[in-house]
């Protein structure tokens, strides 16, 4: 059985995401804050915070769907060196998982990851899990559908903690540009 597709978290760093995502929330609060909208500091601090700030993202595996089992093409048994023999007896098995939050907590590398990375491909709300696979039992795709959910959670788990300290630190940011440091309401 193998899984294919991309690795997830290996993407750029998500530190450099979230500190781009900060500079454009400072821009956004500096043109409210000058361009005199109205509404007190805190009112403006609530609303860009609320428009920038990063998302709890989780999967939602209970609402995971099959999407496709289909034969294996040439280049992929080629790719997984399946013999000549066996080439009827190899598929590809996919399954969607989806997912809210922001989509960079899946694609982006965490400060902390693990050299193992698991691999699904990430789109439409969803995360896309596919296996190619000889004849196997039901109870064998089962168990490595769950050792693929619980390696992205502990993934996952960490690009969270990161984006939650990045959402304290720009509240921070964010009251001493509009508020000179006051505490917002």
């Amino acid at each position: 059985m193998y899984i294919v597709g991309p690795y997830l978290f290996t993407g750029d760093e998500l530190a450099g995401y979230l500190k781009g995502r900060q500079a454009d929330a400072l821009e956004a609060a500096r043109r409210e804050k000058d361009g005199g909208t109205s509404g007190s500091g805190a009112d403006i601090v609530r609303a860009v915070y609320d428009r920038f700030s990063i998302p709890d993202t989780g999967m939602h595996v209970d609402k995971a769907t099959f999407v496709e089992e289909r034969p294996l093409n040439d280049e992929e048994l080629e790719a997984i060196a399946v013999r000549d023999e066996d080439r009827d007896t190899y598929k590809a098995v996919t399954i969607a998982v989806p997912y809210s939050g922001d989509s960079h907590l899946f694609t982006c590398t965490p400060t902390i990851y693990s050299a193992n990375q698991p691999q699904a491909e990430v789109k439409d709300g969803a995360l896309f899990i596919t296996w190619f696979l000889a004849e196997v039992e039901e109870y064998q795709l089962e168990n490595n559908f769950k050792r693929t959910i619980a390696l992205i959670e502990r993934t996952l788990e960490v690009t969270q903690w990161q984006a939650m300290a990045f959402n304290q630190e720009m509240m921070e940011a964010l009251k001493a540009e509009v508020m000179g440091g006051a505490q917002a309401g």
